[in-house]
Parts: C-alpha cells; sequence; structure tokens
C-alpha cells in the first residue's frame, strides 16, 4: 500500500537532491525476508518460504520501478552477501564479549517481531467474544514464549546512547521523534533478546557455530544496512555518513538497538535518522482487514505517476499521520499541475 511506498519516496527525493547539487551518494532499499511472521505466513499460504519472498520481492521491485524510484542497490536479506555480513557481525559482537546465554520468558508479537513489557499488552477480545492478549500500540495479538536465548548487553548502552543523542541533537528528525527516543533512554532499559530457538524459527540465520539458534530478524535485517556498502571488508568509504529514512513504528529498533549493536561491534552509528508517520483513511491506519488498503498502482494509473509522488511529498507531514482520500488528491493536482 501507500505506507510501503511513501518511506522510499522519500529516500528518492533525498538522493535525487543529493544528485542534483554533485554530492553523490548510494540509494539502497530492498525486502527483509527472515523470520517468525514470514515462516507463518508462507506456510499459512502453502508456500515456502524462499518461494514466498520470492513473489514478494519481486513486487515490492516493480512497484518501486513502477514509481520510479531511483535505488541504487535493491538488497534481499536471503542474498549469500547479507548472510556473510550478518554471521561476521554476530561473530563481532561474540568476540566483543557483548553476548550470553540466558533463560528468556515475556510476551512475543510475531506481526512485530518483538518481544513487549507488560506494561505493553492488555487483554482484549475479539470478533468472536474471545479473549487475547494483545499489543497496546499496534492491537496485534502476543504469546507468552520461554526460550533460551541469546542476550545481547543492551542495559550497558543506556549511558553511551544517551551521550551520542545529546552530543549529536540533530541526529533524530523531526524534533518531536528525538524527544520520544531521549524519553525512552531514560526508562529502564533491559538487554535484549536477539535469538531464537531453531525449533520454532527455521527461517533465518542460524547463529554461527550453534545451530540450535536462529539470529532475531531484526538483528539480521538492520545489517543490511552494512551489507550494501560492502561490510565487513570495504564499508569505511561509506560508513557512518548514512542517512536511514524509517516508519515511525519501527523507530525503538533503528534508534536505540541499532546504534547499540553498532557500538558494541566497534562502529559508529549512522548519522542521520529521519522519521516520518503515517497515512491513514479516515482516520484508520490500513489494513486488509478493514478493506481500506490504498493500490498505489491504481493511483498511478488514475493520477499519474509523477501526479501521485507529487501529492505523497506535498501533504505528508512526517511528524503527525496524513489522512488520504481520492478527493484530497484530485484537489492538489487540479490546483497546482494540470493544465488550466
Amino acid at each position: 500500500h501507500i505506507g510501503h511506498l511513501y518511506s522510499a519516496l522519500l529516500a528518492d527525493a533525498l538522493h535525487r537532491h543529493r544528485e542534483l547539487h554533485e554530492r553523490g551518494g548510494r540509494f539502497a532499499t530492498g525486502t527483509d525476508e527472515h523470520g517468525l511472521k514470514i515462516q507463518t505466513t508462507a506456510t499459512a499460504a502453502g508456500s515456502l518460504p524462499q518461494h514466498f519472498c520470492d513473489r514478494i520481492s519481486a513486487e515490492f521491485r516493480e512497484l518501486f520501478i513502477q514509481a520510479d524510484i531511483s535505488y541504487t542497490d535493491f538488497i534481499r536479506t536471503t542474498e549469500p552477501r547479507h548472510r556473510q555480513a550478518v554471521e561476521h557481525f554476530w561473530s563481532t559482537l561474540q568476540d566483543r564479549g557483548w553476548l550470553y546465554r540466558a533463560k528468556y520468558e515475556g510476551w512475543y508479537c510475531t506481526a512485530e517481531e518483538t518481544f513487549l513489557a507488560a506494561s505493553q499488552v492488555t487483554e482484549r477480545p475479539d470478533s468472536q467474544g474471545c479473549k487475547h492478549m494483545v499489543s497496546l500500540e499496534s492491537g496485534h495479538q502476543v504469546h507468552w514464549t520461554h526460550e533460551e536465548n541469546y542476550m545481547f548487553k543492551l542495559s550497558e548502552f543506556q549511558d553511551p546512547l544517551l551521550r551520542w543523542l545529546q552530543e549529536n541533537r540533530l541526529t533524530i528528525t523531526p524534533e518531536p521523534f528525538y524527544q520520544l527516543v531521549l524519553q525512552w533512554l531514560k526508562q529502564e532499559l533491559p538487554d535484549l533478546s536477539i535469538s531464537r530457538d531453531r525449533s520454532r524459527l527455521q527461517w533465518g540465520i542460524p547463529v554461527p557455530g550453534d545451530s540450535t539458534q536462529t539470529i532475531y530478524v531484526w538483528v539480521d535485517a538492520l545489517v543490511n544496512y552494512l551489507t550494501v556498502v560492502g561490510y565487513p571488508d570495504a564499508h569505511h568509504n561509506w560508513w557512518p555518513a548514512a542517512c536511514h529514512i524509517v516508519g515511525k513504528d519501527i523507530l525503538k529498533f533503528h534508534a536505540i538497538y541499532w546504534p547499540a549493536l553498532l557500538m558494541a561491534a566497534g562502529l559508529d552509528p549512522p548519522e542521520q535518522i529521519f522519521v516520518h508517520s503515517h497515512w491513514t483513511v479516515q482516520g484508520q491506519k490500513m489494513s486488509k482487514s478493514l478493506g481500506n488498503v490504498v493500490d498505489p498502482r491504481a493511483c498511478f494509473e488514475r493520477y499519474t505517476v509523477d501526479g501521485f509522488r507529487y501529492f505523497l511529498l506535498k501533504q505528508g507531514v512526517p511528524e503527525r499521520d496524513c489522512d488520504y482520500y481520492d478527493e484530497k488528491v484530485i484537489k492538489l493536482v487540479n490546483s497546482e499541475l494540470a493544465d488550466v
């Protein structure tokens, strides 16, 4: 839907702006293809995970081509070059003493691929009246999970992360999201479970030297930013001169977990994290179950590619959710782009 397109479009605009000013650069996008959510969805569709990912990734690539997204690298996390980068990154964390094994339990949200604290979940009835535990923020169902995993010593990075942000105030923009991350860092920051039991999650990169564990999908996915600049051998020419463009729903992964992991691996955090909000339809988040998903391909046909790109860039306000309806697009395109 248009939410998937919006992040890529913002990155495309930034890349084109830099090219106009002869600064050059690289623009990477792609598909994150591992994890329990993919494994479960592929099984439900009667497909092998790899075949399922091949189809979905091709759809994203086709959408971006149709939208004239000027990426220089389309990375898939199932590529051999990425697996090599992830394995090296993991081994670096382990060699530097930042990982340990421990029993871990908590509420796991498969849709978001993350553990949630007790304060982040609540009990709600579904449409049939059956009660389930769900995420307070997203409404997605959560399940109590008990495993022995590898843990990352995230708690030891609370002060380094605070210093990094306080010394680099413009690292996270817009300002409200910078303040939000500061609030998170002033709360308890527990160690992070960064692997899953292989018997539950087979669709992912195995932990090097331990075939009983699978690397946590977010550690796997975040390393893609290093993969595309040649990590572990040739990344020094580009890193950390990176700007991440992310939706607000994945801010914590990019602004807390990722910088801490980089510091632990002896690397600097990215120079900038630009955060955007969501597109809604009549005040509601887009959802297949609600039948309110806006297909960007249909919008291209109706308003032209340039017309719809212009609408999203002109009307999107990064610090707050923006509501979509067809009349708004028609009014803007007719008043600012149509021949008169």
